[in-house]
């Protein structure tokens, strides 16, 4: 069969050939392609857009890859539609997997090819997540930090809402007209059904970047009182509630360490620096300042795989702090390798994590638990351990590579074969 993947990131390969540099985000998708392109059932494409003027395509001898002209866009682009049905006519795919519904490029083919079956994975849903965006922050908080920046991009987190719901409604539109989903939690069944109450639904877990398999945390090898997060460079992700939490920790643990990955959005260092500020970033260095963690918090840069994985290897706990999520593929990878989790109680969270058996799990607002949680991590080795083992066991069959390639053929046939 033939099978036509839509995704939001250049792989490593079509990158290469235009002088881009490897993408460190979605590996998941690595890893599953990894599978299915050694299937000799399978003939593999893989498409996404791309700043270009036009089509371009490169085959590695066992996937082929397309880029399309026009980058992901907030807005329905339509001029994407006929590039849709040149890729079309000449992969002639039997199914198409649309990989996640943060952005439009995916419902422009649908638009351009109805005929064409398609099944559309849920990663997020904007639309969910725009009716929470603000996160807990006032309004007269937003407006008052407020940046050159913002107002020069049209970027407030005002405004940021704004771009979630419309590409909510986009996001909409392809859950409507797609003929299947794929999903993995509770949440986004549920949500997915609210929009779409006939659409077939299917469970298909993810397989995660290669590096963490084979891979496992051990208490020996950590930075004690240590914690590490994956993202925090816009409201959702709750830093600003995780901050309150360190500062409940600090009055205990003095040494403890806050370990963010991703760029330092708080660092105005240099005049570029200062003007590139947007006003999410002044809240949190403005809470840094107030709960003085000046020496607590440190953003790690953005990490490779190797270095990703090296900092969950290092770290005492990791934390979720997210507003919403459905099934964080960070939170997954510390599962796999054994570490001892926190994390919100939240969107899909609950059906990933179980309180009290495999971590702990509280409500995002409550920074006083999730310091209590931490706590009882730093006090207890043992509890480390076990909670760290049945993560990790749990983890292990869920992403598991060989059984969910297996899974996602199974669901490639049935929709194929209606």
């Amino acid at each position: 069969m033939r099978i036509l993947w839509i995704v939001n990131t250049i792989f490593s390969y079509p990158a290469s050939k235009i002088g881009q540099e490897k993408c460190c985000f979605g590996g998941w998708l690595n890893g599953l392609a990894n599978m299915l392109k050694d299937n000799n059932d399978i003939k593999l494409a893989i498409a996404t857009v791309y700043n270009g003027v036009d089509i371009k395509k490169f085959d590695d001898g066992k996937v082929i890859y397309y880029l399309i002209p026009g980058a992901p866009a907030l807005k329905y682009n339509s001029n994407l539609e006929k590039y849709w049905k040149i890729v079309n006519e000449e992969f002639k795919p039997d199914l198409v997997h649309i990989h996640g519904t943060e952005f439009a490029h995916g419902l422009a083919f649908i638009k351009a090819c109805p005929s064409v079956k398609t099944v559309t994975s849920i990663q997020g849903l904007t639309s969910a997540i725009a009716k929470v965006y603000y996160a807990g922050l006032h309004t007269s908080e937003i407006l008052k930090n407020v940046t050159f920046r913002d107002i020069i991009k049209h970027d407030t987190i005002f405004q940021q809402k704004r771009k979630f719901t419309q590409r909510g409604k986009n996001e909409i539109e392809l859950i409507k007209k797609s003929d299947a989903i794929i999903g993995r939690t509770t949440w986004d069944y549920a949500n997915t059904k609210a929009i779409n109450p006939e659409e077939s639904y299917f469970v298909g877990n993810e397989t995660l970047r290669t590096g963490v398999y084979g891979k496992e945390w051990n208490l020996e090898n950590i930075e004690r009182h240590s914690i590490f997060t994956s993202q925090a460079s816009y409201p959702i992700k709750g830093l600003h509630y995780l901050l309150q939490a360190i500062y409940l920790l600090k009055q205990n643990y003095p040494d403890v360490k806050l370990y963010i990955a991703g760029d330092n959005i708080i660092d105005t260092s240099t005049f570029t620096r200062k003007i590139k500020i947007n006003g999410y970033a002044i809240i949190i260095k403005k809470l840094i300042k107030e709960y003085k963690l000046e020496e607590q918090v440190v953003f790690t840069g953005i990490l490779s795989e190797e270095k990703m994985i090296e900092q969950y290897l290092k770290s005492n706990v990791f934390v979720l702090p997210s507003v919403i999520e459905n099934s964080s593929n960070s939170l997954g990878e510390a599962m796999l390798l054994g570490m001892p989790c926190v994390a919100t109680n939240t969107g899909g969270t609950m059906d990933i994590l179980e309180h009290k058996k495999e971590g702990f799990l509280y409500p995002y607002t409550e920074p006083a638990m999730c310091a209590d949680y931490i706590s009882r991590y730093f006090e207890d080795d043992k509890l480390c351990i076990e909670y760290g083992r049945q993560a990790r066991k749990k983890a292990l069959s869920r992403h598991n590579a060989e059984n969910n390639a297996n899974q996602i053929i199974k669901i490639y046939n049935e929709i194929i074969k209606k």
